[in-house]
């Protein structure tokens, strides 16, 4: 994957999946830690584990550095029994993460650690399609926009998924057709919100070969709130979940932006002179600007 997509990958995933450093049920019932990264083997969700399933699992949740309450490495026992402790409590998964977090849960992971996980996927992901993938073949010269947002698809439904129609047109680099055949279900909270990112980088990726722009640099749109958010989100700034909303939280990001930049400190995300500046900075960190 292009160097861009691997540094912007964190900060694209974070609003979305949010960093949690404990185990946790997600949505589905399935034991899940850090940013969305799911270490449940079991086949149907909301169920208990088979005992194949259990010891599957158990050494996906084994590969993590865990840490006990006092910061000392934690050992094959006491990282299982945590992760048996999460999986009998099917009835908490829909209350999401914070259900879990301590006393329910004793072991914990690094930042550092989570990164590492977070890459080390995100690397076996990009594997499985490139090699085992015929319509993926070419991955590796698509525009950053369109791995950026396939590998989102990856994140979320495993790098197997399998959409005939998307994978038709990615195999010739349609990507117009290729944002029209990337939605998935349950389309809902964050889902909602992956959608449409998915959807836009596809877009995105269609622009940047028409217009002949560089393939190795993400492409970002500041024409409208959605964007702006985006940038934020890619300089460091958080505005909260990327919705296209103009809420208090993206205002403050606005904000916190124009005081480090020294703007005027309105807040407003079509302030001309803040865009212009959100253009710069964004240029200087390898993004190509749009809609400016």
């Amino acid at each position: 994957m292009h160097q861009i997509v691997r540094e912007h990958w964190i900060a694209f995933n974070d609003p979305l999946e949010g960093r949690v450093d404990f185990m946790y049920l997600d949505q589905k019932g399935w034991v899940s830690t850090g940013i969305g990264n799911k270490i449940d083997q079991t086949a149907a969700p909301h169920s208990a584990p088979t005992p194949a399933e259990r010891s599957a699992s158990l050494a996906l949740a084994r590969e993590l550095r865990w840490l006990d309450a006092g910061g000392s490495p934690a050992t094959a026992e006491l990282v299982a029994a945590e992760w048996d402790r999460v999986k009998a409590r099917l009835d908490l998964a829909r209350q999401g993460h914070k259900a879990f977090k301590p006393p329910f849960t004793s072991l914990h992971l690094t930042d550092e650690e989570i990164d590492r996980h977070v890459f080390a996927k995100l690397d076996q992901m990009e594997s499985f399609l490139t090699e085992r993938r015929p319509e993926f073949l070419q991955f590796a010269s698509w525009p950053a926009n369109a791995q950026l947002a396939t590998l989102s698809m990856c994140w979320a439904l495993g790098p197997a998924f399998r959409f005939p129609r998307f994978q038709g047109h990615v195999s010739v680099r349609n990507w117009t057709g290729a944002a029209d055949e990337c939605h998935f279900t349950p389309d809902e909270g964050t889902i909602r919100i992956r959608n449409r990112l998915d959807r836009a980088h596809f877009l995105l990726a269609q622009t940047v070969e028409a217009q002949g722009l560089p393939a190795d640099r993400l492409a970002l749109d500041l024409s409208d709130v959605f964007g702006v958010q985006g940038a934020l989100l890619a300089l460091g700034y958080d505005p909260g979940p990327q919705d296209g909303v103009d809420g208090p939280r993206t205002q403050g990001a606005v904000r916190a932006f124009q005081g480090d930049n020294g703007l005027d400190r309105n807040g407003s995300s079509e302030d001309p002179a803040t865009l212009a500046a959100l253009g710069s900075r964004l240029t200087e960190s390898g993004f190509t600007v749009l809609g400016v």
